[in-house]
């Protein structure tokens, strides 16, 4: 049997090669120009990448274990339901609105601000249409989007550290008052 003479159900190398294509296109594997990368320039995700992530993890955790065993956290006693603390402050995450229901009624301050800056902060792609990401010309949406995490922060802040008994206002320099 000649070299030009093939079995119909034995393939060769180059058959083989011609029925590969690629990921985001169909195309044939020849049309395609091959590059090939040197050695020294490429760092193979497995096992290299992999295992300096898996010791990285580790010591996080170690690191994280021996701060959780070196420091207690302040634990409360058990909740008792005849006895409140004063102030009773939300978690973190709602101060801002709790601050709010200090200054306005609970629809303004529990349903209207936080909808329309929900709906304001959707609508601001369709204002601001500049199609460039330079942050140059962005200004009015990072103004904006600016403006919502100040005045966030500054509500959150203002609930979790200048809010003593009673829901008054505490200044630093008066007391140290700060229980969440």
């Amino acid at each position: 049997m000649s070299i030009e003479q093939k079995e119909p159900g034995v393939q060769t190398q180059s058959s083989a090669t011609q029925r590969r294509y690629r990921t985001l296109a169909v195309v044939r594997q020849e049309a395609i120009t091959r590059v090939e990368k040197p050695l020294e320039d490429s760092v193979f995700v497995w096992p290299h990448l992999l295992v300096r992530e898996f010791f990285a993890a580790t010591a996080l955790t170690v690191m994280i274990t021996l701060l959780s065993i070196a420091i207690d956290a302040p634990l409360r006693p058990p909740a008792d339901a005849s006895q409140t603390p004063n102030p009773a402050k939300a978690p973190w995450y709602f101060l801002g609105l709790q601050e709010l229901l200090h200054y306005f009624p609970p629809t303004t301050a529990g349903v209207l601000v936080p909808g329309f800056t929900l709906v304001a902060l959707a609508v601001l792609p369709y204002v601001d249409r500049n199609p460039s990401r330079a942050y140059a010309d962005r200004k009015v949406a990072i103004t904006m989007f600016t403006m919502f995490v100040v005045f966030w922060a500054v509500i959150t802040l203002a609930g979790s550290f200048f809010r003593g008994p009673g829901w008054l206002w505490i200044w630093p320099w008066q007391s140290i008052y700060f229980d969440l």
